[in-house]
Parts: structure tokens; C-alpha cells; sequence
């Protein structure tokens, strides 16, 4: 998560597994930098050289260099598989290392989300596309009155599900796919 937002404008890097910890290192506008992250806990370590960490008033992590130029902005929350993780920072007294720290509960706690639930979701959130296409797709399908236990439910949901595509886009039909294709 902090690897990538730490070295989007990064040069070349060393990248290596030492023993159990990932790191990356290099040099991004004359600061070096080393970002350590460990497997077993996730906590994400940064040291840098020729720069400094602050922290700003919205409770975010600026990167400094050593003119005290703002370089980059560490936030605090980080979007991960459709939920927002809160990090704990620690920044060194000396300014020169960062520490991330996500949330035990946050993590212990975090639950996935299935492709129903993600559909319930959608239809919730686009029910005005889905009713309107559904109430179209159910009249199309009564003018087929010789097979109609047929007809008109599949056109309420033929309907239903374009309606809510055109409402709510490309996320509505990827969750209706999800679900059809029986996704988790």
C-alpha cells in the first residue's frame, strides 16, 4: 500500500526479501529513501536521508525534502478491496522514519464481500433505473400474451438489469455479472 504511494515518482529502486521483511530502496527528488514492510504484522517502516516526515493539519504525512519542500503526501486512510483502512503513523523525532501501523481490529474484523451482497448493494443504489427497466422490460414482455409465465418475468428482469446498467453504469453490471458467473 505505502510502497506504492512512496515511490510513484521514484527512479530505479533495489527491491529485495530480506529473512521475513520486503524493502525497496532508491532516490526520488535527492531524498533517499528505504520502506520496509513486514508480512507477519503489516507494518510499513520508511526511512529517508536528505528529507524529513511532518505532519500536516489534516492529519495526513507530508514527505519534505531537506529545503523543506513538500514532495509527497502519505494519507492516512487507504482504500483496500472495496474498504477504507485507517493507518496509525509514528513519525521518529528526528523526523527521518515513518511508521504505518494498520488497525488489528481493522483488519481482524474486515469481512469480504459477496457477489450477492455486492448485487443488493447496487440494486439499492440504482432502484430508480431498475424498477423503470423492469416496468419496461415487463410490458415488452406482456405483448408475447400467448407465453406469458415466461415473458413477462424475464422481461421485468432483462429490464431490471438494463435499467440498472444504464443507472448505475459499468459497477452495477460487474456486480450483476459477478453474481450470474457465481463469483465470490
Amino acid at each position: 500500500m505505502a510502497v506504492a504511494t512512496a515511490t510513484a515518482h521514484a527512479g530505479p529502486a533495489a527491491m529485495a526479501e530480506t529473512g521475513w521483511e520486503a524493502t525497496i530502496s532508491g532516490v526520488d527528488n535527492g531524498i533517499g529513501y528505504r520502506i520496509a514492510v513486514s508480512p507477519v504484522d503489516e507494518v510499513v517502516t520508511a526511512t529517508v536521508e536528505n528529507g524529513s516526515f511532518a505532519l500536516v493539519g489534516n492529519g495526513a504525512v507530508m514527505l519534505e525534502t531537506g529545503d523543506g519542500a513538500a514532495v509527497l503526501e502519505v494519507p492516512r486512510s487507504y482504500a483496500v478491496d472495496g474498504r477504507s483502512i485507517t493507518m496509525a503513523h509514528h513519525i521518529a523525532a528526528d523526523g527521518r522514519t515513518l511508521t504505518l501501523t494498520p488497525p488489528a481490529e481493522g483488519v481482524a474484523q474486515a469481512k469480504d464481500i459477496s457477489s450477492y451482497d455486492r448485487l443488493v448493494e447496487q440494486i439499492n443504489k440504482n432502484m430508480p433505473g431498475v424498477v423503470g427497466g423492469a416496468i419496461v422490460g415487463g410490458l415488452l414482455g406482456a405483448c408475447l400474451f400467448l407465453i406469458w409465465g415466461v415473458s413477462i418475468p424475464l422481461g421485468v428482469l432483462v429490464g431490471g438489469t438494463v435499467g440498472g446498467s444504464i443507472m448505475g453504469g459499468p459497477e452495477f453490471f460487474n456486480a450483476v455479472q459477478a453474481f450470474v458467473t457465481g463469483q465470490p
